[in-house]
């Protein structure tokens, strides 16, 4: 018997199961994209420990030197592959909860080229809010270590800070790689998202702080943590938690059958050609 399930257990027609029953909720979902895809997402959460590897380092070495400032530019620059590396852990846990056949690789590599560029923007803006709160939860702890309290509202401000962020990131880079708009506009929707969609974006920054918290608490076993766990355990749970509400309100299985319907129209046409009208007749 396996670690985990089967995705054929979830899915396989069978006694009390319809053809047609809807997609499974909840931890039988889970379950269901593990049993399935889960040579897919740990490989692309491998390539993205690899994007974040430079990030880390030069955000450690601001660490080591106690410079807030070497820690932020250190990140701004990391960002810049670790956005695109995580766009790609993102495509594939999305493409997953849609239920999307393919060979991963293929649609790996055509998801980090297209949204390379897309993704280096949001990266940079991810990677420095993540560090700034990664050295205020530090510098509070480390405060209190030393006997001395920073005091309530710097306290409240931190656990707002990180909470309201992750749940803006929660609905930010789901954003990022299914639609192509300007990255100002990804942060209004996201902005709106996480307000209309409260209970579900909190839940989502709940657990993001929560796994992450205790990867950070566990070094340096957090390291194999990542390997293992890492990005695709986190991402798969908070967009599972999220998925439905932006396939609500951006229609994006809608969109994507009509692409896929208008590509194989063109291609059939351009394979068979246009035919000759029924109603056409044959000159005498």
């Amino acid at each position: 018997m396996g670690l985990f399930p089967s995705a054929n257990d979830f899915r396989k027609a069978g006694p009390g199961v319809e053809k047609d029953a809807p997609r499974k909720t909840g931890v039988g979902r889970f379950f269901e994209l593990v049993g399935r895809d889960m040579s897919g997402m740990f490989l692309a959460n491998l390539l993205t420990c690899l994007g974040f590897l430079p990030v880390i380092c030069l955000v450690y070495v601001g660490f080591l030197m106690n410079n807030l400032t070497v820690m932020v530019l250190s990140a701004m620059v990391g960002g810049i592959l670790a956005g695109p590396a995580l766009a790609g852990m993102y495509d594939t846990v999305l493409r997953a909860l849609r239920d999307e056949a393919g060979y991963w690789w293929t649609t790996y590599r055509k998801a980090f080229k297209r949204n390379f560029k897309s993704a280096i923007l949001p990266g940079i803006v991810y990677c420095t809010v993540v560090t700034i709160q990664i050295f205020l939860v530090y510098f509070c702890f480390s405060m209190l270590y030393h006997g001395t309290n920073v005091g309530l509202p710097m306290w409240v401000a931190t656990v707002l800070n990180l909470v309201l962020l992750h749940m803006l990131f929660s609905y930010m880079w789901p954003q990022v790689v299914l639609l192509d708009q300007p990255f100002t506009l990804t942060l209004k929707n996201s902005l709106n998202c996480m307000i209309a969609f409260l209970p579900h974006a909190l839940a989502s920054s709940i657990v993001a702080i929560l796994f992450w918290g205790v990867v950070i608490l566990c070094m340096p076993l957090g390291i194999f943590l990542m390997l293992i766990f890492g990005f695709w355990f986190q991402t798969e749970v908070c967009c599972q938690i999220v998925y439905g509400d932006i396939d609500r309100v951006f229609h994006i299985e809608e969109n994507i059958q009509k692409l896929r319907d208008a590509e194989l129209d063109a291609a059939l046409k351009e394979e068979y050609g246009e035919g000759p009208d029924d109603d056409s007749t044959p000159e005498a």
